[in-house]
């Protein structure tokens, strides 16, 4: 027997597809540990001193703040913490050529998470 399938997906991030199988499984964990977010968050916050643009190193800074505090929080709001690791993600992208680009795959990957 022929089966088609076909599939038209527009946009799609961190996601599984499965067509027409039998007896499987699939198994995705996206959670991001407090651990990760915080080591990175240590060794970016050391590096940021390596910015000679100081109005975007003090926006890096005060966006790495914000995210410490709200992962510290009793109830952290993701939105915020996704907010600054997209601001974070958005200067990156403009220093291309910086020291701080290098970051850029692990901002991508925490952004996925929240």
């Amino acid at each position: 027997m022929s089966k088609t399938n076909n599939i038209s997906i527009g946009t799609m991030q961190n996601s599984q597809v499965q067509q027409y199988a039998q007896h499987s499984t699939q198994h995705l964990d996206q959670s991001v540990q407090h651990v990760d977010l915080n080591a990175f968050l240590e060794a970016f916050s050391q590096d940021i001193a390596k910015i000679s643009d100081q109005t975007v190193a003090q926006s890096l800074r005060s966006d790495v703040e914000t995210i410490r505090l709200q992962n510290n929080a009793p109830s952290p709001k993701k939105g915020i913490i996704k907010e600054c690791l997209g601001s974070i993600k958005t200067i990156l992208e403009g220093a291309a050529g910086s020291a701080l680009a290098s970051y850029l795959p692990a901002v991508t990957t925490l952004l996925g998470a929240f």
